[in-house]
């Protein structure tokens, strides 16, 4: 009799432990897809990598309904594939699937009562970023895809509410730093020259362009005016928010005021240098990227440092050689073409507010 009531206690521990296993295994497959997803370069291959990881996670969400503790992890996990797939969407130019994507993160990630240390977006962070793959950040990211996402279908209006929100999240969150957190590596638009340096930044600019792009004119020019842009030009110092005097210098164009956008455009064209190196908090790499450094300055020394411009032909110091991608110009303004505005995704009535004041001859 013992022994009866022992092998039936062994079952249902057998196979919860084995339903556990198969739980980890598609955990780890939807993690693989996730970084798959995040790795690729070509945004439609990436949809198709993370079509696959939404399918999975979906499926594991369903199977354990009723169980409290799994499920809302699986939720966490699920909203992950939902912002990570709109992302991806968003660089396909799938804006309609991109927004409905986003909407059900944030509805996702709103309703979850899990704990707090599950990760929930898997992109690169800054080395020391604590709040990177927090839920608030996941939160304000899907905000911000959902906020382009209805931009580019021109509802602007909507996307006002969402990159409202995401601001909303950004500064209730302040004190965890999430605010002054740089926009995670691949994401939409991140790491652009120029871009904004943090979050809060973004968010706001974000807004001052669906402003403008809802007919908003006073109300975008106003928040772009009180948007941090960075140091003042003439200091050299960093970082620099490039995209938001650009904004600011179409909107006042646009706005009737052509002569304050001369003055700012006059900002944004001092010369500045490229980005210092970087500087490790480690102190063994720190003194590894001192002692490199060193050794370049003394190659520097001995070494024909002579570079061609590919535009002219002309001979140029390498070290002279200007902002990266500008033809050997240290002026930022060159950069701002009409063409360069609208691949960054602002409204066409100020993409043509740029286009008509740099045809003014500036």
């Amino acid at each position: 009799m013992l022994l009866l009531v022992a092998a039936r206690e062994e079952k249902p521990a057998a196979a919860a432990a084995a339903a556990a296993a198969m739980q980890d295994k598609v955990e780890g497959e939807i993690s693989k897809l996730l970084k798959y997803g995040r790795l690729e370069g070509d945004p439609y291959t990436a949809v198709e990598f993370l079509d696959q990881a939404v399918a999975k996670a979906e499926r594991l969400r369903g199977s354990l309904v009723g169980q409290a503790g799994d499920a809302d992890r699986v939720q966490g996990i699920l909203a992950s594939c939902f912002v990570a797939r709109g992302n991806a969407l968003l660089g396909a130019k799938g804006w309609e699937d991109a927004d409905k994507d986003f909407q059900r993160a944030v509805g996702l990630l709103e309703g979850y009562k899990g704990g707090g240390g599950q990760k929930f977006v898997f992109y690169e962070a800054s080395a020391n970023c604590t709040v990177c793959n927090s839920r608030e950040m996941a939160v304000a990211l899907a905000l911000d895809g959902q906020g382009i996402a209805l931009g580019q279908t021109g509802r602007w209006e909507e996307a006002q509410v969402a990159f409202t929100k995401c601001l909303g999240v950004l500064a209730v969150n302040a004190s965890s730093g999430l605010d002054v957190e740089e926009v995670p590596r691949g994401w939409t638009l991140s790491g652009l020259r120029g871009g904004a340096p943090t979050m809060f930044q973004r968010a706001q600019l974000n807004l001052a362009l669906a402003k403008y792009g809802a007919g908003d004119r006073e109300g975008a020019l106003k928040v772009l005016q009180g948007l941090d842009k960075g140091p003042d030009p003439g200091d050299r110092g960093y970082p620099q928010f490039w995209d938001a005097r650009a904004a600011q210098v179409a909107a006042l164009y646009g706005n009737g005021f052509g002569g304050k956008a001369e003055l700012e455009w006059k900002q944004l064209c001092v010369s500045h240098p490229p980005p210092p190196p970087s500087r490790p908090n480690n102190k063994v790499k720190l003194a590894v990227n001192r002692a490199a450094q060193r050794m370049l300055d003394m190659e520097a020394l001995v070494t024909d440092n002579r570079c061609e411009d590919f535009d002219s032909g002309t001979q140029i110091p390498c070290d002279d050689a200007g902002i990266p991608g500008l033809g050997g110009s240290s002026s930022p303004c060159v950069l701002y073409t009409e063409r360069e505005v609208t691949a960054r995704l602002w409204p066409s009535e100020l993409v043509q507010n740029l286009a008509d004041f740099r045809g003014q001859g500036t």
